[in-house]
């Protein structure tokens, strides 16, 4: 589902604007987490003054935007992960087809330790013949991955879901984020 159908499917729900309290149970959330993500930006308001005294007045367009963000980055199949895999598919355009461990190292920002845990652990997936990992022709260079096998990998839920991310990862994610919204705003899913 796209933006643009989840808000036609909600819309008819709610007023334009909703107060912090209502944005709360839209969302279900407490009001501290509310007051986090509207102090870091992520959901703007602004202030009204009514009768009851001063309230936030925020617009249910950016509720419902933040929400369908969420539910984008629980799902695998969306809007969301086909533009994530599609801009590692450009970032990846230049590299070839087997990966060393070294040039995931270079990729991720990572370390060549932190690249081989994911292997042991098997979320990130090496090149096998008859369960046995094919090491680089070139001797120390590690594993072998192959593109798709790593393309994987970065649009799964561990790589997003990183606590710690490295410098390269964090800037890849910003400039993700910004193009992803810029094709939203384009569709007309920002001001719907």
């Amino acid at each position: 589902m796209n933006f643009n159908e989840y808000y036609h499917s909600v819309i008819d729900r709610y007023p334009e604007y909703v107060t912090q309290k209502e944005m709360c149970s839209i969302l279900g959330i407490c009001t501290s987490t509310a007051y986090s993500i509207q102090k870091k930006g992520i959901i703007p308001f602004e202030y009204v003054n009514t009768p009851e005294g001063r309230r936030q007045q925020i617009k249910i367009t950016d509720i419902l935007l933040y929400q369908y963000k969420k539910m984008c980055f629980s799902e695998l199949e969306n809007e969301f992960i086909e533009s994530l895999r599609n801009y590692y598919q450009k970032q990846l355009r230049d590299f070839p087809q087997l990966l060393p461990v070294s040039d995931i190292v270079r990729f991720t920002g990572y370390g060549k330790t932190t690249v081989n845990n994911w292997i042991m652990r098997n979320e990130l997936k090496p090149l096998t013949y008859k369960n046995k990992r094919i090491q680089s022709f070139n001797r120390g260079k590690g594993s072998l991955i192959t593109k798709d096998s790593f393309l994987d990998f970065l649009t799964g839920t561990y790589y997003r879901r990183i606590i710690r991310k490295s410098n390269i990862h964090k800037e890849q994610a910003k400039q993700h984020e910004q193009l992803f919204d810029m094709f939203m705003a384009k569709r007309g899913a920002m001001n719907a």
